[in-house]
């Protein structure tokens, strides 16, 4: 709990930080080609790595606390995928979205999750734990959206 409580503390500056670094990138960007929009956001993600606050997740499009991310539990591929999630997206977010938007009956009656933001737990997943494939990794969220779902549901 003192763990939340102190990642939460550091949600303000973190925050400021996401905010200066999309500035700088959507600077640079006005002044740089598409071409050359991996180098802009690699020398965006090198300035606030150094600063030891962001860590990027594969595809250089996420970004995450890097305190948060280094402490995530990595024991076992589906925690550490969840926990993932949870660290990108809100637990009201995981329980009324799938990552289709459809619910189990085949109707869109729920969000879909950010395709992108997906693709990025689903990459650094699999950096993480070399060997696990793209359906397992989308099985752990599945199983995350349903388990927060029912205990959203719970009074």
């Amino acid at each position: 709990m003192a763990e939340i409580i102190d990642c939460l503390r550091e949600l303000p500056e973190t925050l400021k930080l996401m905010k200066d670094c999309i500035a700088k990138v959507n600077a640079s960007m006005t002044h740089v080609s598409d071409n050359s929009m991996s180098i802009s956001m690699s020398s965006a993600m090198s300035s606030s790595e150094s600063e030891g606050e962001m860590h990027f997740l594969p595809g250089k499009s996420v970004a995450v606390s890097k305190r948060s991310f280094l402490h995530l539990n990595r024991t076992r591929m589906t925690v550490f995928a969840q926990e993932l999630a949870v660290l990108i997206f809100s637990k009201d977010t995981l329980a009324n979205s799938t990552l289709t938007g459809r619910n189990g009956r085949g109707d869109m009656t729920k969000g879909q999750l950010d395709v992108a933001k997906v693709q990025a737990i689903t990459d650094a997943v699999i950096e993480e734990f070399p060997g696990t494939t793209v359906s397992e990794v989308r099985a752990a969220l599945r199983r995350k959206c349903n388990n927060e779902h029912f205990s959203h549901k719970r009074p």
